[in-house]
């Protein structure tokens, strides 16, 4: 399974070489999972400041849902934890001229109706009990699926992040709270499972999204029909095996300044767009 591969393989990656950079992580994982499976595609852009919006990439799932494509939108920031009861307030709270990175990440997916999460490089070992207490947007047994599982990579949502950090008074903050709070980038291979498994995962992230916008019932969340999806997604899409080195300089303004775009297609036909 193509998640759990590569989240395991960051796992040893860190523990062989614990000064590994984070920047290092992400590419390489973003071209493994690519590039071992052919549902799953990215485009990297030039790379610029993550000052503005506190993103890293932008991340696609696309399903199969009655008979259309649905696309659910994921903004994701990547952080290098660092181990051995080392305090880890300083790494998630960090800010710029433009304010709070956090902040930053959660007003820009609002903009662009997506779920803002933060990937963590880590070796910690998470509890599954804490999981289950901590993780309110995902099922207990979605979460003990990949109990066994070994993770260098997991993923947590901002918004209970920044509930978290910032409705308490400032604390030391350690690797293992953190991860207690996280799921293993391995339960993202659920999605590969039947159709309406895959649909549940996705309809609670963005259940999660609307509950934390004050606004369940009202709109799609971070739920997108085909057809309003932004060209330079479509593009990669449907003409993926053509040249698109000119991809982030024809749709700049759009494209902002997130690092590349992550397509992962678990559509299982092509249905008319």
């Amino acid at each position: 399974m193509i998640f759990h591969d590569a989240s395991k393989y960051c796992y040893n990656w860190l523990k062989a070489q614990s000064f590994v950079k984070e920047e290092s992580l992400t590419d390489w994982l973003l071209y493994y999972i690519s590039n071992h499976n052919r549902n799953v595609y990215y485009k990297a852009f030039t790379r610029n400041e993550e000052a503005s919006n506190g993103s890293d990439w932008e991340w696609w799932i696309l399903t199969d849902e009655c008979s259309t494509t649905k696309a659910y939108r994921l903004l994701i920031q990547a952080k290098k934890l660092k181990p051995n009861n080392t305090d880890n307030y300083p790494l998630v709270t960090y800010s710029n001229k433009n304010g709070f990175q956090i902040d930053l990440l959660i007003a820009e997916a609002r903009a662009r109706n997506a779920l803002p999460l933060y990937a963590y490089y880590s070796c910690c070992s998470p509890n599954i009990d804490e999981q289950c207490k901590n993780i309110n947007y995902i099922s207990d047994a979605m979460l003990k699926w990949c109990e066994n599982c070994v993770n260098g990579c997991f993923l947590t949502s901002a918004f209970a992040l920044h509930k978290n950090v910032f409705s308490n008074p400032r604390r030391k903050i350690v690797d293992q709270e953190l991860i207690d709070a996280s799921f293993g980038l391995s339960l993202l291979d659920f999605i590969w499972g039947e159709p309406g498994k895959a649909s549940s995962l996705l309809r609670e992230f963005n259940n999660h999204f609307k509950d934390s916008n004050n606004d369940r019932n009202n709109w799609a969340g971070i739920q997108h029909n085909y057809k309003d999806l932004p060209v330079y997604v479509k593009t990669l899409i449907e003409r993926r095996e053509e040249d698109l080195s000119w991809l982030d300089r024809e749709f700049h303004h759009e494209i902002g300044i997130l690092s590349g775009v992550v397509i992962v297609d678990n559509r299982k036909r092509i249905f008319d767009q």
